[in-house]
């Protein structure tokens, strides 16, 4: 008898525990997804991700009615205690909005990481998405990613007639990319502070010093080497309000192009090498 009151708490806490391990493996109504291809970018680079958002109920739904966003992009500091996170770009997030998903729908997005929040410093960061839904987000796991300012290779400044208190300066910067090194151009506006997107422009080999030319007319050219045999040709307008890529070419570079040359014909010069020892051969033998 004075066993049976602690037979019944055993099995209420024994039907609790097993109505909370089913809960607990329940799918939430949201399932998300992020994914970036590089831990590292530089300052102003465009940073692609792709982001998933299921529905994983039986009901159609709707992300970013009214006001409300349908997806945000999460970032702060990791030296930051209190994880404070950077302010958004666009305050209707970084999904389209309204986003109807149908019974267990899914759909993906790519976006650029930076054109949703105001990331302007160097640092590591943590990163999260979160779809919302209901006034409830859910979200990733965190992930890591590091901003870079490069290493500095030259520089230059660029100044406007019509705009005499506007300079532009650009900055060439090196950094390793999938284990190569890569050539970037850095423009940054002063006094307003205004930047463009970091460009990438294209492998970078460290024996010639790259060549950055700035016209009067706004035309920017820079020539770097890529290969031991080729440079690569990049051409921009720089205007005030704007600033744009013209063309990327690989020029073959003169210094090497007869060894290239050669190295081209050396099977057929080996072939005719070949053909005359043979006929030595022959003419020996009888």
């Amino acid at each position: 008898m004075t066993f049976r009151p602690l037979l019944v708490l055993l099995a209420a806490v024994t039907c609790a525990a097993g109505l909370c391990a089913q809960q607990s493996n329940a799918l939430p109504p949201l399932s998300v997804g992020i994914s970036f291809n590089l831990g590292a970018y530089i300052i102003g680079e465009e940073i692609p991700a792709r982001v998933l958002v299921r529905n994983n109920t039986p009901q159609t739904v709707t992300l970013g009615r009214g006001q409300g966003p349908a997806g945000v992009i999460l970032l702060s500091r990791t030296t930051d205690s209190m994880r404070r996170t950077l302010s958004a770009r666009d305050p209707n997030g970084c999904l389209p909005k309204p986003l109807t998903l149908a019974p267990n729908e899914e759909k993906v997005y790519d976006i650029d990481i930076a054109a949703c929040v105001n990331l302007t410093e160097e640092g590591t960061y943590f990163v999260t998405f979160g779809a919302i839904l209901n006034g409830m987000r859910y979200e990733t796991q965190v992930k890591t990613l590091e901003v870079v300012p490069g290493s500095v290779i030259s520089e230059g400044l660029q100044l406007f007639s019509k705009d005499p208190g506007r300079q532009r300066h650009f900055t060439l910067v090196r950094w390793p990319r999938q284990h190569i090194d890569r050539l970037f151009l850095r423009i940054q506006d002063t006094p307003d502070g205004r930047t463009f997107k970091t460009v990438m422009l294209g492998a970078y080999l460290p024996i010639v010093r790259p060549r950055l030319n700035i016209a009067d007319n706004g035309e920017i050219v820079i020539l770097h080497r890529a290969t031991p045999d080729y440079y690569v040709r990049n051409v921009f307008w720089s205007l005030p309000n704007e600033f744009v890529r013209r063309s990327t070419q690989s020029l073959l570079d003169p210094a090497t192009a007869d060894t290239a040359r050669l190295k081209g014909m050396q099977g057929d010069l080996e072939e005719v090498v070949n053909k005359n020892e043979r006929l030595k051969e022959s003419l020996r033998l009888r």
